[in-house]
Parts: C-alpha cells; sequence; structure tokens
C-alpha cells in the first residue's frame, strides 16, 4: 500500500481515505512529494582521498557504468515513475567524483532528453571552464567542501559561476580538531553567498551511524543557519528540502535532516517507509536499491532485470544516517 500522497486522514475506516496514522513524517513543502530522487553512484574514482572517507568510495576500484548502461536506466525510470506513477525524477549523480566520468556530459544530455532533473555531488575541483560548459545541464549543485584538499578560493569561484543560474547547496565536512577552521569557511560563504544553502555537516565514523566525538559547543554550532536560501516559490529548485514531524500528541515539528541525527532520533525501525517510491539507489557497481540504507535488499543491477518498486516498505534498520534516506516520507501506524 502507498501512502505518500495522502494529506488528509479519515477516523472512519470505511471512507475511502487512509486511516491516520499515529505518527509520520512528511516533506514541509508539497513540491517535494512527487520527487523520486535517484541516488546514483557511477564508480567510485575520485581525485581526493579524506583521512574520514571509506577507501571504497575514493579509490577507483569501481569501473565507471558504461554510457549504454546508464541511459538504458534513465529509459526505465521514465517509464516507470514518470509516466508509471506520474512523478519527476531527479538524479542526483556521485561518486567518487562524477564530474571525472569520461562521459558525463553525455549523461546529463541523456537526463534532459528525458525530462529529468539532475543535480551532481561534487567536490568542485572540476575547472572553471568545465562548470561554465555544464551548468546550463544542472538544476543544482551540492558542492562537498573538504577542507582537507578543497582550494577555498576556487570554490568560491565555482559557486560564483554557478549561484548565478541554479540553486547551489554547500556541506561543508565537520571535522572535530580542524572545527573552528570548517566553521570559517561556512561563515565567509555565508557573507559572499546569501543565497545558497550552506551545511556543516556532521561527519559519522566510517561512514556508519556513530558520530565522531563533537562537543556541545560543536553540535550546537552546526545548527546555525549561515545563509537563506529563497523559497520555492512552487518551483523545482531542488529535490528535497526540510521535513515535518506530526506527532502522537498532534504537534508538529520543523527539521533539517542534520537535526535527526544530532538529535538521536534518526530512528524508525518497524515504519511504514516511502523508499523505493520517493527514493531509489543505485550503486557503484550497478546494483539497484530501495534507498541508499539498501532496506527490502537489491531488486536489480542496471543492464539486467530490475523489479522497480510500486509501493512502501517496512524500515528495519536501527537507524537511519544517510540525509537522502532521512528525507522519505514515513509513516507509524500503531
Amino acid at each position: 500500500m502507498q501512502f505518500r500522497h495522502n494529506t488528509e486522514w479519515a477516523d472512519d475506516p470505511l471512507t475511502e481515505m487512509h486511516p491516520r496514522p499515529l505518527e509520520w513524517i512528511e516533506h514541509a513543502d508539497d513540491i517535494h512529494k512527487k520527487v523520486v530522487l535517484v541516488d546514483w553512484m557511477l564508480g567510485n574514482r575520485c581525485n581526493y582521498a579524506c583521512s574520514y572517507c571509506p577507501a571504497a568510495l575514493h579509490d577507483g576500484t569501481i569501473g565507471w557504468q558504461s554510457l549504454e548502461d546508464v541511459v538504458g536506466m534513465i529509459e526505465a525510470l521514465q517509464e516507470h515513475y514518470q509516466e508509471g506513477l506520474g512523478s519527476r525524477v531527479w538524479l542526483q549523480l556521485t561518486g567518487g567524483e562524477p564530474t571525472l566520468h569520461p562521459k558525463i556530459k553525455d549523461i546529463l544530455s541523456a537526463a534532459r532528453a528525458h525530462d529529468m532533473k539532475v543535480s551532481l555531488i561534487s567536490n568542485g575541483s572540476r575547472t572553471e571552464r568545465f562548470w561554465q560548459a555544464i551548468r546550463d545541464k544542472l538544476d543544482s549543485l551540492i558542492l562537498t567542501y573538504h577542507l582537507e584538499e578543497a582550494d577555498f578560493e576556487h570554490v568560491r569561484r565555482v559557486i560564483a559561476i554557478l549561484a548565478e543560474v541554479i540553486h547551489v547547496q554547500v556541506n561543508i565536512t565537520m571535522l572535530p580538531d580542524r572545527f573552528d577552521e570548517s566553521y570559517d569557511v561556512a561563515r565567509k560563504l555565508g557573507q559572499e553567498f546569501p543565497r545558497i544553502g550552506i551545511v556543516m555537516k556532521p561527519l559519522r565514523l566510517e561512514f556508519g551511524n556513530e558520530l565522531y566525538p563533537y562537543s556541545d559547543e560543536q553540535l550546537s554550532k552546526m545548527r546555525e543557519r549561515m545563509s537563506s536560501p529563497g523559497r520555492s516559490g512552487g518551483k523545482l529548485r531542488h529535490p528535497r528540502g526540510i521535513m515535518v514531524r506530526n506527532n502522537a500528541d498532534g504537534s508538529r515539528e520543523t527539521f533539517r535532516p542534520n537535526e535527526f541525527i544530532m538529535r538521536g532520533e534518526n530512528r524508525w525501525k518497524g515504519w511504514t517507509c516511502d523508499a523505493g517510491i520517493e527514493s531509489l539507489r543505485i550503486a557503484g557497481d550497478g546494483g539497484v536499491f530501495r534507498a541508499v540504507c539498501g532496506v527490502g535488499g537489491r531488486i536489480g543491477k542496471i543492464g539486467g532485470d530490475i523489479a522497480l518498486p510500486e509501493g512502501a516498505v517496512i524500515c528495519t534498520k536501527e537507524s537511519c544516517s544517510c540525509v537522502a534516506d532521512i528525507l522519505i516520507s514515513k509513516f507509524k501506524w500503531d
């Protein structure tokens, strides 16, 4: 059963509406309720090797997916989600460093040809000329600022090029032992680019469930807002936004995804989750899953048979650690 489109609930089980869940988490902006966010890892080659990043995410041991397989998957997504379920597909291409894929421009053009939205999760290290060449093929950029490797002035120029035409979000990885430096980067970017999104991103040990040992002061600082991105205004400017938690007592709370993690409130085992309906994950080896967490197991592989989901799934995970997975509608029924 699929619940994601309901904003009205009935107490009478004989009505056509579904009964109200005990608690639920939904998108604050209705425009995001009809978006399928496809988190797509094109390969694991990266020109950075950050200390906190597992080797499997940057060592190049997985070859780039072929253009043929990628385009075939784009066609399948269009048929299933856009034509079949009436949703809009938003591809979120990642790696490794996705801009290093030798056919990245062709991939972006194929997504455009199939009426899809596209984001890149990138370290922003490619040349200014490269970003000028592809910015009209992007709808948003999530630029991850890695203090150990990044050139601040180069990143600043890249933001200036892209923020003119698309939504830009900068995720700043907050190393506890270099916290003040990272915080200063967030402050400087917020002052120069007040309309972009800036997220001070808490790091998890080995990208698992446990946070690095941040102090209470550091956790508090990461909740500060360094910029004020414009509201959507009914336009699909980015694939996700903030979430609203509807509590059993009837109260409502608005959360940014990192707040769920920092407050330890990212545990929804046993809830109904729209993973596979609002989201999809394509791993570097081509394996396809409902979400980054892998709930429900592998459902196929690009270039082969794939059973794309038509309904929700019951969460079996002890915690929800990935931002992309947190930003999925969830329902608790008893």
